[in-house]
């Protein structure tokens, strides 16, 4: 046999291992894909997905995340089908959503409950909280609902009983004339020494090097607030499929409860085994 014949024959049992090697390799890692839509976060986020992740591999699955920065992102996402789930409303949102853009988005399964928090550089308590006081709200819908409604449990305001996720708009009462300053989520930390009150997410407190031990009133979590626990959605087709079960079995772990409980410093409750979330 020639020079060149050996080398070319070479080359041909080089890329026959090499293809027979990949088709294995496929093969044995041949777990079925689920790509899921939350919102950018912190260290803390990817620890809690990291978790996840490692759950579902156990199930067969192999999760992809997708992070967005709007609110509005997610749920488009999904029902263009860039991603088949998303885990970062509760269900007041998606209800709205559901409406106002006629989808078919559904709800299936509970994730996690916050308990609303407010938080003053100014006063040590709401009693402190002056008339004509400011109090800075953010302009999302998703979490200026919440505020409105921790407000109310709180005494300060009440809004229309008849809306489930207020906007300053639906306020029917307030008291102290307190005057509502709208202002980005991610900004409501950073305007605490400048207002009365706020209500920042608790991941922005956390991100802040705060701690929400320094909130001077918290809500008490209970069923009544069921319509606001945050919840994994999809597509009314793919709901009832293996890899949402799957993605479902690996979000609703002991682990996962367990970093969301008593690691993640957040205030985050993880509520599909909590008592005091059972209808």
């Amino acid at each position: 046999m020639s020079k060149i014949a050996k080398i070319i024959t070479a080359a041909i049992v080089l890329i026959g291992v090499g293809y027979f090697s990949f088709g294995h390799h496929e093969k044995a890692s041949g777990n079925e894909t689920l790509t899921v839509g939350i919102m950018s976060g912190d260290k803390r986020t990817d620890e809690q997905w990291d978790i996840i992740k490692k759950n579902a591999k156990k199930e067969g699955l192999d999760l992809k995340i997708k992070t967005f920065t709007d609110y509005t992102q997610p749920n488009a996402a999904l029902t263009s089908g860039d991603i088949d789930a998303n885990a970062f409303q509760h269900y007041i949102f998606l209800n709205d959503w559901n409406k106002t853009h006629k989808s078919d988005i559904v709800p299936v399964a509970d994730t996690i409950a916050v308990a609303g928090r407010l938080y003053s550089n100014k006063h040590k308590s709401l009693d402190e909280i002056p008339n004509g006081g400011v109090v800075a709200i953010s302009n999302t819908k998703i979490t200026q609902g919440r505020t409105l409604l921790t407000l109310q449990a709180a005494g300060l305001i009440k809004v229309d009983s008849n809306v489930k996720d207020p906007t300053l708009k639906d306020i029917t009462e307030n008291p102290k004339n307190l005057q509502f300053k709208e202002l980005g989520t991610d900004q409501l930390v950073r305007v605490l020494p400048e207002v009365d009150l706020a209500s920042p997410d608790s991941s922005f407190i956390v991100g802040a090097g705060r701690s929400i031990k320094d909130a001077i009133w918290v809500r008490p979590l209970d069923k009544s607030q069921h319509d606001g626990v945050n919840i994994i959605a999809t597509t009314k087709k793919k709901a009832k499929s293996d890899a949402i079960k799957k993605f479902i079995k690996a979000y609703q772990q002991k682990n996962v409860a367990d970093y969301i409980d008593n690691k993640s410093g957040t205030g985050e409750v993880a509520v599909w085994d909590d008592p005091a979330f059972k209808k």
